[in-house]
């Protein structure tokens, strides 16, 4: 058993979310759908009267090139006919009293103390292979009003559960430990990045890293790193925007036009101070039309200020799981000894 979360109002039960870890059955089929992909079985009525709120605490949004949903919300009625089928599907969120068939059938394979209603519980691998049904028994009677102070932890348990699926699959090469020490002894800073990614020092002083594995024409992830002497650069945005504007025009192909928003906001990196700013990059007019998310940073080093650039291109997908990516790896973004380059 692994305990995710607990607690959400004194004046209801402990919200207890429980992974069961069971065996998986030969005869289980594998689970369908994406991890981002959320179906609530639910009575009907119950789907009524509580939509609304499971949809704005199972559907966050996040800014890309356009608001997106991070997860795709539906719903079905165990009573209908199709349940017999969809309930293969990898991510299940089962609503009702113990006494509803399809939890009944959740706390029947759990191993271990059912919590008391409202209470929230996780199966691994009830109905298929590779799958997570994750179950919120009701009082008896399921009455919906009950669920109501569970759902934004139980969505934010579900939200970090994501981001974990997205941070191991992209380490799944492991961390390239040998450049992580190549940029500490020769550029002055460090970034932590799957093996997968291409290291390129594009001119002096500034770095490419690209992942655009399995198809750059469908997908391109990529981070630019560059340098400046701290009395050269402004913590501003509109100078991050210009300075990200400058290197986008002169070293990708085509040249990237910079779309950044209005404000940055500033932020720690590794105990160092920093600004970011988000955006949309596009190819200019009469080139192919592209375009994309993009986030920059600037962070003060002791005596040189770094513009951090990560950008992505994934036409027609889902791109939070992306954006989570590159976030993570801007994250670990640090100064270090060495010299780099000014851009």
């Amino acid at each position: 058993m692994i305990l995710l979360a607990t607690g959400v109002r004194p004046r209801w039960s402990v919200l207890l979310i429980v992974v069961t870890v069971g065996l998986w059955g030969c005869d289980k089929p594998r689970a369908l759908g994406e991890p981002r992909q959320i179906l609530v079985a639910a009575p009907q009525g119950l789907w009524d009267a509580l939509e609304e709120d499971i949809k704005n605490a199972l559907e966050p949004r996040t800014f890309t090139v356009r608001d997106e949903r991070v997860f795709d919300v539906a719903h079905v009625d165990p009573i209908e006919p199709g349940w017999a089928d969809l309930r293969i599907m990898r991510q299940i969120l089962v609503i009702g009293p113990p006494e509803n068939p399809a939890v009944a059938a959740a706390i029947e394979a759990y191993d271990s103390e059912i919590p008391p209603a409202p209470g929230v519980f996780q199966v691994r691998n009830l109905w298929a292979r590779e799958q997570l049904v994750t179950v919120a028994v009701l009082p008896a009677g399921g009455d919906p009003e009950s669920l109501r102070p569970l759902l934004q932890p139980l969505g934010q348990t579900l939200l970090n559960q994501f981001e974990q699926y997205a941070r191991t699959r992209m380490f799944v090469t492991g961390p390239d430990e040998e450049l992580r020490d190549s940029l500490s002894r020769n550029a002055g800073f460090t970034l932590t990045l799957p093996r997968v990614y291409r290291a390129e020092e594009l001119e002096p002083g500034v770095f490419q890293f690209r992942n655009d594995q399995p198809d750059p024409s469908q997908l391109i992830r990529n981070i630019t790193v560059a340098s400046r002497p701290s009395d050269e650069a402004q913590m501003s945005a509109e100078s991050a925007a210009q300075w990200r504007a400058e290197l986008a025009e002169r070293l990708t192909q085509p040249p990237q036009e910079t779309q950044a928003g209005a404000e940055g906001h500033s932020l720690e990196i590794n105990g160092r101070p920093a600004l970011q700013i988000d955006g949309i990059w596009s190819n200019p007019p009469n080139q192919w039309p592209a375009a994309g998310p993009f986030i920059t940073r600037l962070v003060e080093c002791p005596d040189r200020t770094f513009l951090v650039d990560a950008w992505l291109y994934a036409p027609g997908t889902a791109k939070y799981e992306y954006m989570f990516q590159l976030n993570t790896i801007i994250d670990s973004f640090e100064c270090a000894p060495g010299g780099a380059g000014a851009a």
